[in-house]
C-alpha cells in the first residue's frame, strides 16, 4: 500500500480507531511505530491546498491519529537499547501525557521498563482506546473545574416597554405641572445610581426615535435637555 493509499485510509469517514490500525497492519504489513508521519502530513497539506472547502472533522481525525502515533513512537525510541527490542513493554505508561498543553518539554530518558513479550495488535488497539478515554476524562475534569470556578451572575430582568412608559409619564407630568418646555436629564433620575441612569437614558433614546421627545446636548458629556417635539 502506497503512502497516498494510507492517507486515504486515514481520512475515510467509515473508519474507527480500531479499523484504522488493523487496516494499516494488515494491508501494509508495517510496524505501527514506523509510519512516515512527515510524508503523510505533507500529503495532507497538499490536499488542503488543492481544495476550496476543507472538512474540519476529517482534518481533526488525521491530526489526532498522527499525534498519538507520534507520541507512542517517540516514547519507544527513548526505551530502545543498542540491541534490537526482542520483548515488548507494557503500554499503559505511554498515555500519561498524550495531550499537549502548549509548552515545549525536553525528552527526558525514562527508566527502561521490564521487557515481557511482544505487543500484539489487540494490545496496541486496547492501549490506543485507553489513551483516548484518558484524554476525554481529562477534558471533562478541566471543564468541571472551570465550571466550579465560574462566578454566578445575578441579573435583574427589566421590561423595556414598561420603562419607556414610566419615563414618558414622568416627562409629561413635568411638562404639565411645572409648565416647562424643557427638562434636564438629571431631573428625571430617581437616583444617581448607575442602574437608574442607564434605565432612564435608554427609554429616552427610544422616545426620541419615536418622535415623542427631542434631545439636545450642547457639550460632550454635558447635561442632556429634553424638550417637547
Amino acid at each position: 500500500m502506497e503512502q497516498k493509499d494510507l492517507y486515504n485510509v486515514i481520512i475515510s469517514d467509515e473508519l474507527t480507531w480500531e479499523g484504522l490500525i488493523r487496516d494499516i497492519v494488515r494491508e501494509e504489513q508495517m510496524d505501527p511505530w514506523n509510519i512516515n508521519i512527515t510524508r503523510l502530513a505533507n500529503r495532507f497539506a497538499e490536499e488542503i491546498h488543492s481544495r476550496k472547502n476543507v472538512d474540519l472533522k476529517v482534518s481533526g481525525k488525521f491530526i489526532l491519529t498522527a499525534s498519538i502515533l507520534l507520541k507512542m513512537k517517540s516514547d519507544l525510541l527513548l526505551l530502545e537499547d543498542e540491541e534490537e527490542v526482542e520483548e515488548g513493554v507494557s503500554l499503559g505508561w505511554l498515555f500519561k501525557n498524550i495531550d499537549y498543553d502548549g509548552s515545549p518539554e525536553e525528552l527526558t530518558p525514562r527508566i527502561p521498563m521490564k521487557k515481557k513479550r511482544r505487543v500484539t495488535l489487540n494490545e496496541l488497539i486496547s492501549a490506543l482506546n485507553k489513551a483516548l478515554e484518558v484524554r476525554d476524562r481529562r477534558v471533562e475534569r478541566r471543564r468541571e473545574k472551570e465550571e466550579s470556578r465560574a462566578v454566578p451572575l445575578k441579573l435583574n430582568r427589566v421590561d423595556l416597554s414598561q420603562k419607556i412608559s414610566e419615563v414618558y409619564n414622568t416627562i409629561t407630568n413635568f411638562f404639565s405641572k411645572l409648565k416647562k418646555q424643557e427638562i434636564k436629564f438629571s431631573e428625571l433620575l430617581p437616583s444617581e445610581e448607575r442602574f437608574d441612569i442607564i434605565w432612564t437614558f435608554m427609554p429616552l433614546l427610544h422616545l426620541c426615535n419615536r418622535g415623542k421627545v427631542l434631545l439636545n446636548q450642547e457639550k460632550c458629556f454635558g447635561e442632556i435637555l429634553v424638550r417637547k417635539p
